[in-house]
């Protein structure tokens, strides 16, 4: 069945021009009607049905040992939702201008927020800094762009997102249903209740906001109760992020962002003995233009987020947590 996703407050034309009112407001009745079904549709979907969800569930049930019932229980009890699929083709790192964006997240209170967690959790933070070298001042401000310091984890439940976004996100449809596939097995593995799980709209989970897969591939026990918890333990979240970084190529001891002239970049950049890669930056703020030299440490932030505007967020926010 096709779904149909408009509304409507307006007859057609050949319905305004009847002169019988109540042939008008029987019409418009029906026609309430109909949206009200196709909307219930939408929201209702069943996905274990959908044309796409047999590779999914074969391979949930013939590679991972999941019972069918249950697989098709889940994506029957899952529920399609619109939001998740407009925020997704408009995220706020494509949209919206660098002043724009930086001005969300570089607030007074969030920096006062992210002192008080710094000297709240400073033995685990120099922990992680001493284990993987990155300073505590960005793990603190990632947790801080991310969740707000673990104050929004996200309200959506990640089955809806997971679903919604795989199964109908135009673009990036197979990504999701690898993440969809991933959740099945994280929630198995960490006794989650698959239904319950929520996250943000895009299916990130708990304070260090990780996907499925990065959960499973990257999070850590780092408070030593034997159980990788991000959703509670603000130790596993500090770990976590601490390991993605390095592996996604963090240097330790070595700069983020160099701010530069495009006409004489060695007069002011020295790269580090480390370094593997580098990037040119340019960012407009306030009006003014604006040249950088993004390291490695700066694009294993971006690998956290893809997104140049994201990992220039952390490093302000990481350097006024060091005034």
């Amino acid at each position: 069945m096709k779904n149909y996703y408009f509304v409507t407050n307006q007859l057609p034309q050949r319905y305004i021009n009847m002169k019988n009112k109540k042939n008008i407001y029987s019409v418009s009745r029906n026609i309430s009607l109909f949206m009200l079904v196709l909307f219930s549709f939408d929201i209702h979907a069943d996905y274990s049905n959908h044309i796409k969800s047999k590779d999914v569930i074969n391979e949930l049930v013939n590679e991972h040992g999941f019972k069918e019932s249950y697989v098709i229980e889940v994506l029957k009890n899952a529920e399609r939702r619109d939001e998740m699929l407009r925020s997704v083709a408009k995220p706020a790192e494509k949209t919206k201008t660098w002043d724009d964006y930086k001005a969300i997240f570089i607030k007074k209170k969030r920096i006062k927020d992210g002192k008080k967690f710094l000297n709240e959790n400073i033995d685990t933070l120099e922990r992680a800094e001493q284990d993987f070298g990155v300073p505590k001042e960005v793990i603190t401000a990632i947790l801080g762009v991310e969740t707000n310091f673990g104050s929004n984890k996200g309200s959506y439940r990640v089955i809806d997102s997971l679903t919604t976004l795989g199964f109908d996100d135009p673009r990036r449809s197979k990504f999701f249903r690898s993440e969809l596939i991933e959740f099945f097995l994280l929630t198995r593995e960490n006794n989650l209740d698959i239904l319950k799980t929520k996250g943000s709209y895009a299916g990130a989970m708990g304070y260090a906001q990780f996907i499925s897969s990065s959960y499973r591939a990257y999070a850590i026990d780092y408070d030593g109760d034997g159980y990788v918890d991000l959703f509670n333990s603000v130790d596993d979240a500090i770990g976590s992020i601490a390991n993605y970084l390095k592996v996604h190529g963090w240097k330790r001891e070595g700069s983020i962002v160099t701010k530069t002239d495009p006409n004489n970049v060695r007069k002011f950049y020295k790269p580090h003995e480390s370094l593997t890669q580098f990037i040119p930056l340019t960012f407009i703020e306030n009006g003014e233009e604006f040249h950088f030299i993004g390291d490695d440490n700066f694009r294993a932030i971006a690998k956290y987020n893809i997104s140049d505007v994201y990992a220039m967020s952390v490093y302000y926010l990481s350097e006024e947590f060091k005034k």
